[in-house]
C-alpha cells in the first residue's frame, strides 16, 4: 500500500513538472484558464494514465488541495478558476465522488463567483446523480441568482421537485418564476401537475391555494 502511494506521489510530481511547460487547454473559446494563481492542474487523461487504477487515491488528494487552499477570490468574466480544473479532473476519474459536484459546484457559484465552472459542475452532477435533488436545486440557485436565467431556474427546481425525498417547496419556486416568464396558463398546469403528484396535505394545500390566485388574477 505504501509502496503505490510513493508511485502516486511520484507520478503527480512529473505531470505537474510536464504541465508547468504546456499552455493550459480552453473549456471553450470564450473561457479562458489564466486565473490559476500560480497552482498547477492536472488533465484528467494525464491522472488517468498515472494513477495505475488508484482513481480514488487521486481523487482525495486533489480534493484535499480544494479544501486546504481555495481561497474566496472571485473569477474575471469569461474565466474559469484553477478549482474548476481540478473539479472537473476529480469527476473525469471518479464520476462517483458525489462531495466534488456538491459542495464543490455550490463554493464555484456562491464563494468564488465561478460562473462557467460551476454551471459545468453542477451540469455535470445532475448527469452522474439525476436523482439527487440537491444537485438540482443548487444548480437552479446559480441560473437565477448568479446567471440572471429564470427560464433555466425555473426548469430545475421544477426537475427537483419531481425526484425522491425533495420538498415540495421547489415546486413553488419553480412555480414562480415560471410564472413570470413562461406565461400564466403554463403556471396554472405546472401547479394541477403539482397537487395531483403531492402527497404532503400541507404543501398540496400551499399549491390550491396559489393555484386560486393565478386563476383569480386572470
Amino acid at each position: 500500500m505504501k509502496s503505490s502511494a510513493l508511485v502516486l506521489i511520484l507520478g503527480l510530481i512529473c505531470v505537474a513538472l510536464l504541465q508547468e511547460k504546456n499552455p493550459q487547454q480552453r473549456l471553450t473559446d470564450s473561457i479562458v484558464f489564466d486565473f490559476n494563481e500560480n497552482f498547477t492542474n492536472y488533465s484528467a487523461s494525464a491522472l488517468r494514465a498515472m494513477t495505475f487504477g488508484y482513481s480514488r487515491a487521486a481523487s482525495a488528494m486533489l480534493w484535499l488541495r480544494f479544501l486546504q487552499q481555495t481561497p474566496p477570490r472571485k473569477v474575471e468574466k469569461n474565466q474559469v478558476s484553477w478549482i474548476y480544473r481540478d473539479l472537473d479532473a476529480i469527476t473525469e476519474i471518479d464520476p462517483d465522488f458525489y462531495p466534488a459536484y456538491e459542495s464543490g459546484g455550490i463554493f464555484l457559484s456562491v464563494i468564488t463567483e465561478d460562473k462557467r465552472g460551476a454551471e459545468q459542475i453542477l451540469l455535470k452532477g445532475t448527469k452522474a446523480f439525476p436523482e439527487r435533488w440537491r444537485l438540482r436545486a443548487f444548480l437552479a440557485y446559480h441560473y437565477q441568482f448568479e446567471l440572471l436565467e429564470p427560464e433555466k431556474a425555473a426548469e430545475q427546481y421544477a426537475a427537483g421537485s419531481r425526484l425522491p425525498g425533495a420538498p415540495s417547496l421547489l415546486g413553488l419556486v419553480a412555480s414562480s418564476l415560471i410564472d413570470k416568464k413562461s406565461g400564466r396558463e403554463q403556471s396554472i398546469r405546472f401547479l394541477e401537475n403539482m397537487i395531483r403528484d403531492t402527497a404532503d396535505p400541507g404543501m398540496k394545500e400551499k399549491f390550491e391555494l396559489k393555484l386560486k390566485r393565478l386563476r383569480e388574477a386572470g
